[in-house]
């Protein structure tokens, strides 16, 4: 097979291509502090052997007639220093931009890319990839273990598979609409402005408590979010709406992939406070039961036929890609943006090989900017988990009440924000 690369958009690239813009600039950072302070020369050089490594990486969007498609790019590696506000535009439907940076500040090495080309499981791989090969330049000698991407291993074919294609079956029946959610009251900021309000604390604490509730560390912070989003409600909004949150699940543990492309799809727990007030203990077990069902791969089957299927009607296909655009960005708003509160993406915990472990001391993830929303991630590393919010609304109270809850609940939690209130 030729590694020219002349595929389409993945499946769910195609949305984010479309709504790509100042506003929603579709980019998510993952970021890694070491151990001492970036060489940028050695950190170019890891930087580029890594494109060499994942040709499929190193492309640029172009505009087709029907679609958008990606070709390759000679565009040369070099690394940025990082800006006031994370996550910023990149302007990559230009001729020779790379749709993702690499930044590095102090002894941190920053990962930003664009949703089209991957996911936050993608983008984790490529970013201690980079890492790994940045170490063994500065004299480490590092086995990757099978752990982390090898710039010393032959590409592999099954990284850039496009596995919702692959997933695809006809003939399944396409999810229930869900009607609009309650969002989060806020005065809206001009791009690029970006608040950031991360909460460190001990997993071992954080895990002691979900285990009170017989749920798993995700669960525990899902139902959190969702009862701090309704104590918010009753306080600020006569109105009632569903409460939802996003959380993109990571199909490879689902179904066989090992794609560095997108392969996630969203499910939305939630309560609906229209029935009447929901206590934690009832939100827990709404989560707990809501993710053991939509978990299953017959019902995330539903969301691939659904996405897939719109992809290859005929009436769809024949558009062309001035239409599409509007449409596409029209099928977010209907089957994503109202339909939920807020997202919460959950890496879950980093797992390392051993050699890398002592140079590697902590993770960042923080989630793309949404127009007036709150967003919150999680990532967990040697024993600290990050539990991360981004805002581009003014009201802090969610975060405010979210780690004051954490707090009375016995567990430390260590603020940092990015100093722009």
């Amino acid at each position: 097979m030729s590694h020219e690369f002349e595929f389409r958009l993945d499946n769910a690239a195609k949305i984010f291509a479309a709504q790509h813009s100042k506003r929603r600039t579709t980019m998510f950072r993952l970021s890694a502090d070491l151990d001492a302070p970036i060489n940028l020369k050695r950190l170019t050089t890891a930087y580029e052997h890594m494109l060499v490594r994942c040709p499929y990486y190193r492309v640029q969007l172009r505009r087709g007639l029907f679609w958008y498609y990606i070709e390759p790019c000679k565009t040369k590696a070099h690394v940025e220093a990082e800006s006031r506000y994370p996550c910023m535009y990149i302007p990559f439907k230009r001729r020779g931009m790379l749709p993702f940076r690499v930044l590095a500040y102090k002894n941190r090495v920053i990962f930003e890319v664009a949703h089209l080309i991957t996911d936050g499981t993608g983008a984790l791989n490529f970013l201690n990839g980079i890492i790994l090969e940045y170490l063994r330049l500065s004299g480490h000698i590092i086995d990757s273990q099978e752990q982390v991407l090898d710039c010393e291993k032959p590409l592999d074919p099954d990284e850039f598979e496009e596995s919702f294609t692959k997933q695809y079956e006809k003939g399944i029946p396409s999810p229930s609409r869900v009607d609009r959610s309650y969002q989060i009251k806020g005065k809206g900021f001009h791009a690029p402005k970006f608040n950031i309000i991360e909460g460190i604390m001990d997993s071992a604490a954080l895990k002691k408590e979900a285990m009170r509730y017989d749920v798993t560390i995700g669960e525990f912070l899902t139902a959190l979010l969702i009862d701090t989003c309704q104590n918010e409600m009753y306080e600020h909004s006569l109105l009632k709406r569903p409460i939802r949150i996003s959380i993109p699940i990571n199909l490879r543990k689902i179904f066989p992939s090992k794609t560095m492309r997108n392969f996630a799809l969203t499910v939305e727990p939630g309560i609906d406070p229209r029935l009447g007030h929901f206590s934690f203990e009832d939100v827990i077990r709404k989560v707990q039961q809501f993710m053991k069902m939509e978990l299953d791969h017959r019902f995330i089957k539903r969301q691939i036929a659904r996405n897939v299927g719109s992809e290859k009607n005929p009436f769809v296909r024949i558009l062309p890609l001035w239409l599409k655009d509007p449409i596409l960005k029209r099928f977010y708003e209907v089957f994503g943006s109202i339909t939920f509160t807020m997202s919460f993406s959950n890496l879950g915990r980093v797992e390392l090989p051993e050699g890398m472990h002592p140079f590697v001391k902590s993770y960042q993830f923080i989630p793309p900017p949404h127009r007036k929303k709150v967003s919150a991630t999680s990532i967990a590393y040697d024993g600290k988990t990050s539990v991360l919010f981004g805002s581009t609304i003014d009201n802090r109270s969610v975060e405010q009440r979210f780690f004051s809850r954490l707090r009375k609940m016995g567990i430390h939690v260590t603020i940092r924000t990015n100093g722009s209130e």
